[in-house]
């Protein structure tokens, strides 16, 4: 009996891979107003993809891994391994698509596993997105794309991969991953992968990168001081040259009530823009600011602006996420720069995330809590001044804030906008890896958390 079944259920997973009916471009009669009609007519006239008896394309029905790995053997016109020898479990080799699959699971485009290669399953989009780089032999790519695709998925760099070669653009800075991909989607993909006349016009990244020092694209950048002045300088990682973008000491009204470099001071890079905060309203007895304000630069043209984003003065922690820019104000004592309290007798301050849009406008509160009073230092600042422009309390990685006070770590999901505590650690500070965030404790004991 237990035979008989898996055999049925094998006769049906074929059966629902079985290649589709050719048919006539113009005869599609449920694709005239798709949005992928462009890309279903490109294919179809190409005879990589068809329709149904009925005259139907289907273009929202899922695309099985049998029917992928046929499209892309007819569109890449890859011949078909002579005489396989390989055996699946779940596919026969009276199968008219076993010498497909065996050529494919040969080429690493479309592989199985366990002797399964699951010809009637659903193909997800990050799956078709591992599919589509291995086939047209893309780069890897580890610039972050989208908000819910992070460093840890093991599919990470192929969905940047095809990204950067404007073949998906997302929607509302989300791929959908586990999503499973449509006809019409597929035809997209392909088509653009096809054709670069198809593709997208414009890549776009929706996670910032943060750091005293932020690479993108084989680029490095810093601020740092040489002979003559502070400058944020611009290395080829590759060749190891390096050039001045900015020259602090040629920069407008620099000195006069603002310093416009600092190092130490981390940037915020997002897309081709860096965003650099700033000391603002420097006092002429204290020789402290009472406010920050930004720098924005791009980083291909080297142009810039300075504090045209109109944001608060006292904000803190900033992050770029999903076009909008993330900050926090401190809800009661504002502490610029406080001379008053002693970092190795911490105290904790009521906090306040905000969000707005690129251009400042369309503020929302995001989150109200308690971090630890405990700052990033830079250059000018003293042991007799503690407080700089980021606490070392609050960090953003990809698509979650983390931060901590007296009674634990946290983590809070800037997707669904929900907080868990990770330990119950009392913490001084803390680094975000990959796979997790190393936090250490007012001992000095490192602990691994899981992200």
């Amino acid at each position: 009996m237990k035979k008989i079944l898996i055999g049925a259920l094998t006769a049906l997973f074929i059966f629902a891979a079985i290649p589709f009916q050719t048919q006539a471009a113009t005869s599609f009669s449920d694709v005239e107003k798709h949005w992928a009609k462009k890309e279903i007519m490109y294919l179809s006239e190409r005879n990589i993809i068809g329709g149904y008896p009925d005259g139907t394309f289907k273009p929202n029905e899922a695309i099985t891994r049998a029917q992928a790995a046929s499209m892309l053997v007819k569109a890449l016109k890859i011949p078909l391994v002579k005489n396989p020898t390989i055996t699946f479990k779940d596919v026969s080799k009276n199968s008219p698509y076993y010498q497909i699959l065996a050529t494919v699971n040969e080429k690493g485009i479309l592989r199985g596993d366990n002797g399964l290669m699951r010809p009637g399953e659903e193909t997800s989009r990050v799956q078709m997105a591992a599919i589509l780089r291995r086939s047209f032999k893309l780069p890897l790519d580890k610039q972050a794309t989208f908000v819910d695709v992070s460093e840890s998925h093991w599919a990470f760099e192929d969905v940047n991969g095809i990204a950067k070669k404007g073949i998906t653009g997302g929607s509302n800075g989300k791929f959908m991953p586990g999503d499973s991909v449509t006809r019409a989607q597929f035809s997209a993909f392909l088509v653009r992968a096809l054709d670069d006349s198809m593709k997208l016009s414009e890549y776009h990244s929706y996670v910032a990168k943060k750091g005293t020092t932020v690479e993108q694209n084989g680029f490095s950048y810093t601020i740092a001081k040489d002979k003559t002045s502070t400058k944020l300088f611009k290395k080829n990682l590759k060749a190891g040259t390096q050039v001045a973008i900015l020259d602090k000491a040629t920069m407008p009204d620099n000195g006069t009530n603002r310093e416009l470099l600092m190092p130490g001071y981390q940037l915020i890079m997002y897309n081709d823009d860096l965003y650099i905060p700033f000391w603002n309203l420097i006092n002429d007895k204290t020789n402290m600011p009472s406010g920050y304000n930004l720098t924005k630069i791009n980083a291909n043209t080297w142009s810039y602006t300075i504090g045209t984003i109109p944001i608060e003065q006292k904000f803190r922690n900033m992050f770029i996420w999903n076009d909008r820019i993330f900050y926090t104000i401190e809800k009661n004592k504002e502490r610029v720069f406080d001379s008053k309290f002693n970092p190795e007798n911490p105290i904790d301050d009521p906090l306040i995330l905000y969000s707005t849009t690129l251009d400042g406008k369309n503020k929302k509160q995001e989150l109200v809590f308690d971090a630890r009073v405990i700052f990033h230092e830079v250059e000018r600042t003293s042991k007799d001044v503690q407080v700089s422009h980021n606490n070392k309390s609050v960090l953003f990685d990809h698509s979650a804030m983390y931060y901590f006070n007296k009674t634990g770590v946290y983590k809070y999901n800037l997707l669904d906008k929900k907080t868990t505590k990770l330990a119950s650690v009392v913490a001084k500070d803390m680094q975000v890896e990959t796979k997790q965030l190393v936090v250490t404790d007012q001992q000095g004991k490192k602990h691994s958390l899981k992200k």
